[in-house]
């Protein structure tokens, strides 16, 4: 899934993390690759149901909150 508008509460990060994409949603094992300093393509480990643009997508790093952002589209997921 692509993220725009991304605000890292540390410094931007590539590679394996956990991502929420709604609240009350688990964490799921991720990649991030970073487009650029406000945008990211997300690649989950295991397909996700229910990615919908518009929703909050937020990165951990175990339980550390990495940053987060906006869900613009959901494509293959």
């Amino acid at each position: 899934m692509r993220v725009r508008r991304v605000n890292w509460l540390l410094n931007a990060r590539t590679g394996p993390i956990e991502v929420k994409i709604r609240s009350r949603h688990e964490k799921t094992p991720a990649e991030i690759v970073v487009a650029d300093s406000s945008n990211v393509t997300v690649r989950f480990k295991i397909r996700q149901k229910a990615v919908t643009p518009g929703q909050a997508a937020v990165f951990y790093d175990g339980d550390r909150v990495l940053g987060g952002g906006w869900i613009e589209s959901a494509s293959g997921y």
